[in-house]
């Protein structure tokens, strides 16, 4: 069966976007085991046997044959009923208001700056029922000032035309801005796990049932045995008892359990609802504002029958889908919804079910309500209310279930269903949309070749980084949730769904008129709801949008082969491919003993893998497997070059069992990542040339259902074939792609333009630093050649004479910057603040003050001269490790595990840069503009880590002082605080007009990787060593605690003493001596030979690396492939170095 995107119910506790899950398309699809776990053996097997793959070719007789066993959930307006819908419409939103709903106002210069101009509704859209809209008033005169803006505006509207969005900075084409709030939903209209604990659990309260918890917990549990249950979830932290004897224990519960217990509360309210006074059903009240339930005119708003998701199908629409995997989670999530809604999988209603509790919970709810009415009447009616079997029906909470898990929004692995916010509909944000937020809140315009750039980078993977769902929904002191835009939502060119103020599928005020220089227009206002597979929109929103592009199409693993290998044949390649898969834990049975194919994966439009993870930085799993493949079995390798030499250096690095070596050598070789792309365009090819229906057979098939999508299943049908659609056009958009045999990366060229402007900014640079009157300051800031800047003195200095004293405000660090921002910035002061409330080295504090100083008030900040003389992004960006490419960093630096040391320091950028982008209060103060752009925030990194001075266990930014440049002369470099100032002495004598240097006694290896340089001759380097561990097998596991979880080692190989860590490490791991670990040196003859293996391991790997190195010397090579090749040439000899000082101490 082929491996599919991750079900919702084995994604219980991931964080989630809008309605669904955020992180659910798993590394690995393959959901049979978490599926056994909640389904009995027995049902398994009975799924398995009804699983249907068969072809279809006729596609009228499934239409003919599909069973009527539900019918169509979208409920279509015709003319009779219009006002009635509108009328459902303005119940609910008076309900919204008058119980504490907020509409935000939002004030467009599109359209005039009054509030009123533009207005949040909802309506009716064709296809897509109740939606979130825009009404915008405008005058003919705002229109005519849009129609005839810049040029930049006429880059805006071709852009919308093909794309939708708009392309340069338009501002005046914008109706709502990026993360304007739109509206907010107070506490009370907001459903979750903890309010309804609250209503029902809580003794406190007038609906509380004692058993309650007990029995929903027990039910949960059954369902799901490796579930939290009903756990007690909130935003923050509360108490863990409810006082009435009920513990809750804290946990995120799985969503599918989430939505279960929801959709409980639904269920009683629908039933309350609908009662009439003589407690019997009654269909008419489903309009009346004389509702049983508090939550009738939100019930009013939600669809009639049950949504088309995939539990819903029958045996025709799961034969359509033809997807065994899938046809298995909706079988087995129909079937446990039965068990749980009857107390077992026969049907027969048993006490331990969802059916009686609800039934529990609707009567408490008529005794309250009995007991009200008669002391609002002063009758005394004792006669005890009667549950109608109408609210009791198992196809009313499956009703409920699929509306829940397709509206209700997750927010950090909470579910929340907020009327309203659910009315959104779902469209991703296009490229093109991204990138106009960034030109739209730019105070540069972008000419449309910039726009066009910046698109092209984004879809190769950089430039930007993707916001969360979270950044958009925000949860206040109060639990209210705001809702903010995810986008620019744009003033269509040319204007179009021009309605009349009083359009009749508008619901809002019917007051306004309209007049001959009025303009009246409609925008439906969509959502983005995370990077979402398909296929988790077919399992919980009933529904399959068009060219998602976060979808995967599955290309099966045999595909990669251009001949299957026969069963019990075997070669030479393939049994060293299988090594190498187990090596690297690519297989997902490691008992295998032969090689038959690759693992199933799932692949984008865009090419990327989903097995591949999200953080596309180190680790690849299903990649690397390609490249393997391709390499030892010579597939999608026509025309490589050295193909034969890389092979061979591959089993080379299998039969030495070194994993590093084995990863290096035959998952990220030269050229790899082009082998891997030209797989997937073969794979595909050959998954389209097998698949028995042709992409125009599916598209007619699409256009006969959807005419014919009138009940009776044939909605699912419908949703069926377009699933199918969509992942075969991903498969022939892959198939199609026709790869340029040139695969050179383009690399950032510095922009020397600036150099013409050194002296005035040197200059002014100066001035500023004169201005600060520092008490002592006997350096000056001076261009330097092959250096860029440094400092010279202006005087003779003596050996620890004190050249410069920086008093507080000549520093930049997390108190200056808070102290200046309280006086300049209530909100950056406030942002400052909630960043340096957790201990740490100041590191985001200083980061959104430089981006904040830099990017917002440029030259009207009082650090502008400092700040204009930095190095730009674009200088930066060429030097420093944190740019780097990975596949050229396993070129140059392969073998060295400094590599992998700049790509964890990549992975921390990465995370702290996805943290800001998901603060609204950092793009309230820096804009989206700065927070979205990766080489921005990137370089404000960069300069972080390379200029910091620190004392006193924080770092600091110092002008003037960062400009002293290292050497490897004097002691070691000391800035401390004397009498309130910085003060930093002079290592050794400097004359008048020299430049004045620091030795700051670091490995080159650390100033490679966080200043972008190296220095000759350095005797305080070393090779880092890394990588070690000590496994639960080893004889010294059980001393694994007293260390460090990834310990480094710092080798030099002229000095043996730098070896006595890393022995008394082995020391431990080996179990050797272990009573005396704490003696004098742990170099003895027990454990030079592990000592030995381990320099034997590095230098195997470096001496691979350096043959495919680049010459030291040649300066027609880009100076940080040099400095690559430096560093693993430094490595080798200092471990060369090591090996020889063992031989020695032996003999």
């Amino acid at each position: 069966m082929a491996k599919r995107k991750k079900s919702t119910a084995t994604a219980a506790n991931s964080d989630s976007c809008s309605t669904t899950n955020n992180a659910v398309v798993s590394n690995h699809r393959l959901f049979f085991a978490a599926i056994i776990v909640v389904v009995s053996a027995a049902l398994f097997i009975t799924l398995c046997c009804c699983c249907c793959c068969c072809s279809i070719n006729n596609f009228k007789s499934f239409v003919q044959s599909a069973p009527s066993s539900f019918q169509p959930s979208n409920e279509t307006i015709t003319t009779s009923s219009t006002t009635k819908e509108k009328s459902k419409g303005e119940l609910f939103l008076n309900w919204f208001v008058d119980n504490g709903g907020i509409f935000h106002p939002i004030s467009s210069t599109a359209v005039g700056n009054d509030d009123d101009n533009v207005q949040i509704t909802i309506q009716k859209f064709d296809g897509m029922g109740w939606g979130l809209a825009a009404i915008v008033n405008a005058t003919s005169s705002s229109f005519a000032a849009n129609d005839n803006n810049n040029s930049d505006d006429n880059v805006c509207k071709n852009t919308f035309n093909a794309n939708n969005s708009c392309s340069a900075n338009s501002a005046s084409s914008i109706i709502i801005p990026h993360l304007a709030p739109l509206f907010t939903v107070p506490p009370n209209l907001i459903i979750s796990i903890s309010s309804i604990l609250n209503t029902y659990a809580s003794p406190s309260s007038e609906y509380y049932l004692p058993n309650f918890y007990t029995i929903v917990n027990q039910v949960l549990l059954t369902s799901f045995p490796r579930g939290m249950g009903l756990a007690k979830m909130s935003s923050r932290h509360g108490g863990t008892n409810d006082g009435g004897g009920n513990h809750y224990h804290h946990g995120r519960m799985g969503l599918v359990e989430q939505d279960v217990v929801i959709a409980m509360m639904l269920m009683t309210e629908e039933c309350l609802h609908h009662l009439n006074n003589n407690n019997k059903w009654d269909d008419s009240t489903n309009t009346t504002a004389g509702s049983g339930s508090f939550w009738g005119p939100y019930l009013n708003m939600l669809p009639s029958k049950p949504i088309p998701r995939l539990d819903t199908f029958d045996t025709g629409a799961y034969a359509m889908l033809n997807d065994a995997t899938l046809e298995m989670v909706g079988r087995s999530s129909k079937q446990r919804l039965l068990s749980m809604f009857h107390g077992n999988v026969n049907g027969n209603d048993n006490n331990v079910s969802i059916k009686a509790v609800l039934r529990d919970m609707i009567h408490i709810q008529q005794q309250q309500q009995r007991q009200r009415s008669n002391s609002n009447n002063n009758n005394n009616n004792n006669n005890n209310p009667t549950v109608p079997p109408e609210c009791l029906q198992f196809d009313t909470f499956h009703k409920f279930i699929g509306i829940v898990s397709s509206r209700a929004m997750v927010l950090k692995g909470i579910k929340y269903l907020t009327p309203l916010a659910e009315m959104m509909n779902y469209k991703p944000v296009s490229i093109e949309e991204q990138i106009a937020v960034v030109h739209s809140t730019s105070s540069s315009s972008g000419s449309s070749n910039e726009f066009s750039d910046q698109v092209g980078m984004m879809r190769k993977g950089g430039g930007m980084i993707h916001t969360p769902f979270d950044l958009y929904h925000t949860i206040g002191e109060d639990d209210s949730i705001t809702v903010r835009s995810d986008r620019n939502v744009m003033l269509p060119f040319p204007q179009q769904q021009i309605i009349s103020p009083h359009d009749d599928n508008a619901v809002g005020d019917d007051t306004a008129t309209a007049t001959a220089t009025t303009t009246t227009t409609t925008i439906q206002i969509f959502e983005d709801y995370g990077p979402v597979d398909s296929s988790l929109f077919l399992e919980m929103h009933a529904f399959v949008p068009s060219n998602n592009p976060h979808h995967c199409a599955v290309i099966h693993g045999k595909h990669f082969l251009r001949r299957q290998i026969a069963n019990g044949r075997s070669d030479p390649n393939s049994t060293m491919l299988l090594r190498a898969l187990k090596a690297l834990h690519l297989t997902s049975n490691p008992q295998l003993t032969q090689f038959v194919s690759l693992e199933d994966v799932c692949v984008r439009n865009d090419m990327s893998i989903v097995e591949d993870g999200s953080v596309m930085i180190g680790r690849r799993p299903a990649s690397d497997g390609i490249a393997i493949m391709s390499l030892l079995l010579g597939e999608s390798t026509e025309k490589f070059p050295n193909l034969e030499v890389l092979k061979s250096k591959c089993i080379a690095a299998i039969e030495s069992n070194d994993v590093e070596r084995i990863e290096l050598r035959c998952a990220r070789y030269p050229g790899s990542r082009r082998v891997v792309k030209q797989a997937l365009v073969n794979a595909a090819n050959r998954s389209v040339s097998e698949a028995d229906v042709s992409l125009e057979t599916l598209s007619s098939w699409l256009e006969e259902a959807e005419r014919d999508k009138g009940g009776g299943g044939k909605e699912q049908l419908a949703l069926a074939v377009r699933f199918r659609l969509e992942e075969r056009k991903i498969l022939d958009s892959i198939a199609s792609i026709v790869l340029n045999n040139d695969e050179s990366k383009t690399h950032i060229v510095v922009d020397r333009a600036d150099d013409d402007h050194l002296d005035a900014k040197l200059s002014s640079f100066n001035q500023f630093i004169d201005s600060l009157n520092l008490p002592v300051n006997k350096i000056r800031a001076q261009a330097v050649e092959g250096m860029r800047l440094g400092a010279v003195a202006t005087e003779d200095l003596e050996s620890e004479e004190v050249y410069i004293s920086l008093p507080p405000n000549a520093v930049i660090d997390a108190a200056s910057a808070v102290a200046d921002a309280e006086t300049s910035s209530p909100r950056l002061a406030a942002l400052l603040k909630k960043l340096d409330s957790q201990p740490s080295d100041g590191f985001d504090v200083l980061l959104v003050y430089l981006l904040h100083e830099r990017y917002v008030l440029k030259n009207d900040s009082k650090w502008w001269p400092y700040l204009d003389l930095l190095p730009t992004v674009q200088e930066v960006s060429s030097s420093h490790p944190l740019f780097f490419d990975e596949e050229e960093m396993n070129l140059y630096l392969g073998g060295s595990d400094v590599r992998k040391f700049i790509l964890r320091n990549q992975v921390r950028a990465f995370e702290r840069h996805t943290a800001l982008a998901s603060d609204v209060d950092v793009h309230e103060v820096l804009g989206s503009n700065v927070v979205l752009d990766k080489s921005i925030v990137y370089w404000a990194t960069a300069i972080l880590d390379s200029r910091s001075i620190w004392w006193e266990g924080r770092r600091h930014l110092t002008p003037l002082l960062d400009l002293v440049n290292a050497d490897i002369v004097g002691r070691a470099h000391e800035t401390k605080v004397e009498e309130s100032s910085a003060v930093t002495r002079a290592s050794r004598p400097v004359k008048r007009g020299e430049q004045v240097y620091e030795n700051y006694q670091q490995p080159n290896y650390l100033l490679f990787a966080f200043h972008g340089f190296m220095l000759d001759h350095n005797p305080s380097d070393c090779a880092l060593l890394g990588g070690l561990s000590i496994n639960r097998n080893d004889p010294g596991a059980k001393f694994a605690n007293r260390l460090q979880s990834s310990p480094t080692f710092c080798i030099s190989g002229t000095n043996i003493d730098t070896m006595e860590e890393l022995a008394q490490f082995l020391r431990m791991k080996h179990g050797i001596l272990a009573n005396e670990l704490n003696s004098v040196s742990s170099l003895n003859e027990k454990i030079v030979p592990y000592l030995a293996q381990v320099l034997k391991e590095r230098i195997s790997r470096l001496e691979d690396l350096t043959e495919l190195g680049t010459d030291l010397e040649d300066e027609s090579v880009p100076q940080r492939r040099r400095y690559m090749s430096r560093v693993a040439s430094s490595d080798l000899a200092h471990f060369q170095g090591s090996l020889e000082l063992l031989k020695e101490s032996k003999s």
